[in-house]
């Protein structure tokens, strides 16, 4: 291109001599006027020409700039194909469905989805005279979980696998194992490790709750989770039942051979009945911003056998529990609350060790206004009050009042909010709390949690 243009350059430096010669007479004398006309007229050409092979020089290196361009898109699209049909030849599917990553073949006779959940939080907590260091602060990873899930061969055939961190000794651990069999479209069975069906607030998801952690009443009557068997069955559009048959409460979370359970049968069964809205909206506590009315009830009862053949001292313990619970959704605004009891049956010899018979009863409300702050964002305040009747062992009243705001939905929010305590706390926790001094009350925990889940 240079090359061109010096030797276009050139020509018109001859060009220009030539002319000058042409228009000089055998005497030296100075061209006249109509020569310096025509020697004017030519040099114009002659630049003229110059431009168009500047041009033709510029547009040739656009083009070959633009050819290698369009080269390296070619290929990474032919890359990306080829990576396409290879799976498609394999009869695999992959991706991320809004909610999370699975991967299938092309009939979906296989299905696995794959998705986690990471809480990172921070506590701060001030008690008076507790004995100890009476302000404890600092950083932990409250949960951290990764969930296998889909179906085998059949839609029918489902299993579900979750690994959790634990936050103190970061193990991993099974948290969950469950396979299932869909008999009809409304009747299904399963057996495993999961949740007990019993109260509400356990079985709604850690990453959809208002506070940052569960209610301190939900703490104290939970089944948590529990090896067994367990049948679901859609009585109607608006109305589920739940039967589980187990080691009794808490068998999942020490998981021990059957030989080593702590119960001889348990026995749960919830209801649960949608009176308005959608059945979604009973997957959480909170009501999106302009979203329609939802009214929710249920109830679940419990009772658990001891075991029996031994002469441990409560092994032979019988207990029953049970829960009425009721949730309302409306335009951002969202009421909820649960009354749960719990009675213990008491053998001979644990009567005899100083033991007596107990009737434990709980109470949580919980109320909150999602605000729409924009660009798919909302804020969210709460307050919570709860109350625990220990029977003789005394009252426990917790108030809690914190703000959510969401990112994007549950996926990725921040939560903030303080626990005031009116009486002795006589345990820790696990919920930010730790245990008082028999005559101190008031104590204060400040909780900030960040979650993401994928």
């Amino acid at each position: 291109m240079l090359r061109n243009a010096l030797g276009a350059a050139a020509l018109i430096c001859v060009a220009a001599g030539s002319l000058w010669a042409e228009t000089t007479d055998a005497t030296g004398q100075g061209a006249t006027a109509g020569q310096l006309q025509k020697m004017q007229s030519e040099l114009d050409s002659l630049r003229s020409q110059l431009s168009d092979v500047r041009a033709s020089q510029s547009e040739t290196w656009l083009s070959e700039r633009r050819a290698q361009e369009v080269k390296s898109l070619v290929r990474d699209v032919l890359a990306d194909a080829d990576m396409r049909a290879s799976m498609a030849e394999g009869g695999t599917t992959a991706g991320h469905n809004g909610e999370n990553f699975f991967l299938s073949n092309d009939d979906g006779s296989f299905l696995l989805n794959v998705s986690g959940q990471i809480q990172a939080r921070y506590i701060a907590n001030f008690r008076d005279d507790s004995g100890a260091d009476d302000n404890e602060a600092g950083f932990t990873i409250a949960r951290t979980k990764v969930q296998f899930a889909g179906h085998v061969a059949d839609p029918r055939i489902t299993y579900a696998v979750q690994l959790a961190v634990n936050r103190d000794t970061n193990a991993v651990t099974a948290d969950k194992i469950v396979l299932g069999y869909g008999l009809t479209d409304n009747l299904s069975i399963w057996a495993g490790e999961d949740k007990a069906p019993f109260l509400r607030e356990e079985i709604t998801s850690s990453a959809h709750q208002l506070a940052v952690e569960r209610s301190a009443v939900n703490e104290l009557f939970t089944l948590d989770k529990v090896q067994g068997i367990g049948a679901t069955w859609t009585l109607s559009d608006n109305t589920t039942v739940q039967v589980m048959w187990s080691d009794g409460a808490r068998s999942g979370v020490t998981a021990k051979d059957f030989e080593h359970d702590s119960s001889d049968f348990a026995l749960t069964t919830r209801v649960d009945i949608r009176l308005m809205g959608d059945s979604a909206q009973a997957s959480d506590y909170s009501s999106a911003p302009g979203e329609g009315a939802g009214l929710f009830v249920g109830g679940a009862f419990h009772w658990e056998a001891g075991e029996s053949g031994t002469t441990t001292v409560g092994d032979d313990d019988d207990f029953y529990a049970w829960t009425i619970d009721a949730s309302y959704e409306n335009q951002g605004l969202s009421l909820s609350g649960a009354v749960v009891g719990a009675h213990s049956e008491l053998d001979d010899d644990s009567i005899a060790a100083g033991a007596v018979d107990a009737d434990t009863h709980g109470y949580v409300a919980q109320i909150a206004y999602n605000m729409d702050s924009g660009n798919g964002r909302s804020t969210e305040p709460f307050f919570r009050y709860e109350h625990i009747d220990l029977d003789a062992a005394g009252d426990a009243t917790l108030l809690t009042g914190g703000v959510n705001w969401y990112l994007s939905g549950h996926s990725a929010k921040f939560t903030a909010d303080i626990v005031y305590a009116l009486d002795p706390v006589v345990q820790d926790t696990g919920l930010g709390l730790l245990a008082d001094a028999a005559t101190e009350d008031g104590q204060v925990a400040l909780r900030a949690q960040f979650q993401l889940l994928f």
